[in-house]
């Protein structure tokens, strides 16, 4: 995609947050109204299926240049799952199993299956239309399209820690015997790195946000007459603020590379996403927690009320930080595979960013 075209893109995400991303349009979908005209804006730039091909309502934009557009949208706390959707189809198209075309245009989510036949905290579960879940593990997974995840059985819907909407499942042996499944090798890996990549995508374009919030607050409250970015001490938050950001984002900015430009399902690849999206995530996590605390103490008890707007961010950031696998599933993960590269290994990849 052109610098131009991205650049128009994220204009026009900024316009549209601008019309319909004020505190009370925030409020009304948190309380559980469906904020259709800003789902419509959205879809109608065609973000969701930029990554399918052209005979499928797609323009087959690579992922790589997709991800920083659904970051844009993180950036602005939108409370729509364009994210979830638009990565559901560019997943489901690289394995071929694209939904029928009403479905298309409809709020989808992604999730993976545990060995217990439990689906967890899917994301926006109680409005999508149908999710792409992984089901089974290593070289015997599949993915399939679990249609309407809100009238399933053992459905129990909730809200996160952000006020969207989400859901447990407990699906039935006969559910899942009944569900269209392809299989495919590693299909449980890809579909949690891809997940993983999104939610820190998603967060370091929140810490941003969380950055930009602070310097500004932190340039308009006057204490003892100046405003308080001029003490030393807040001038030193700040900058470690901004040290956590843009550690993370480039991180982020090598998984996001790597990812795009790996081979599904070739395990070899899946190790190599493993090590850049583990990376990524738990660096993100870490950064979240910093970003977290020094914005709600730049901001003191301001930012603490639901008046101010730092709380739209700042909740999300817990819940992308601990969702598809925190710092320290990954980090784990980490551990693993540097112990396989051995120290001959190791270092060479390393020394690969």
């Amino acid at each position: 995609m052109g610098q131009h075209m991205s650049e128009a893109l994220l204009d026009a995400i900024d316009r549209i947050a601008l019309t319909h991303g004020d505190r009370a349009a925030r409020e009304l979908a948190e309380a559980g109204q469906w904020p259709a005209e800003l789902w419509k804006d959205l879809q109608g730039l065609g973000l969701a299926q930029a990554c399918l091909q052209e005979k499928d309502g797609g323009v087959e934009l690579p992922l790589a240049d997709l991800l920083p557009l659904l970051g844009r949208i993180a950036y602005h706390a939108l409370p729509v799952p364009i994210a979830e959707t638009a990565l559901a189809l560019a997943l489901a198209r690289q394995a071929d199993c694209l939904p029928s075309a009403p479905l298309r245009n409809q709020p989808l989510s992604l999730g993976l299956v545990d060995v217990n036949d439990r689906l967890q905290g899917l994301a926006f579960g109680p409005i999508c239309q149908a999710a792409l879940v992984s089901i089974g593990q290593g070289e015997s997974a599949s993915l399939a399209w679990l249609p309407q995840p809100c009238v399933q059985a053992g459905f129990i819907p909730r809200r996160n820690l952000a006020g969207e909407p989400c859901c447990d499942l407990q699906l039935s042996a006969t559910l899942l015997d009944s569900l269209d499944q392809l299989k495919l090798p590693h299909a449980d890996r890809w579909l949690m790195q891809a997940a993983a990549l999104m939610r820190s995508v998603q967060m370091s374009h929140a810490m941003s946000k969380a950055l930009q919030l602070s310097l500004q607050f932190a340039n308009e409250r006057v204490q003892f007459g100046k405003p308080i970015g001029k003490f030393q001490a807040v001038q030193h938050m700040l900058a470690v603020m901004a040290s956590e950001v843009a550690a993370a984002s480039a991180i982020v900015g090598s998984a996001v590379d790597a990812f795009a430009a790996a081979r599904w399902p070739d395990p070899v690849d899946a190790d190599h996403g493993d090590w850049w999206v583990g990376a990524a995530k738990a660096r993100c996590g870490e950064a979240a927690a910093k970003v977290f605390e020094i914005a709600h103490q730049v901001h003191a008890a301001m930012g603490y009320t639901r008046e101010h707007r730092l709380h739209f961010t700042t909740r999300r950031l817990l819940v992308w930080r601990d969702g598809f696998g925190a710092e320290h599933y990954w980090q784990a993960r980490l551990g693993h595979q540097a112990i396989k590269f051995g120290a001959d290994r190791l270092w060479p990849k390393l020394a690969e960013a």
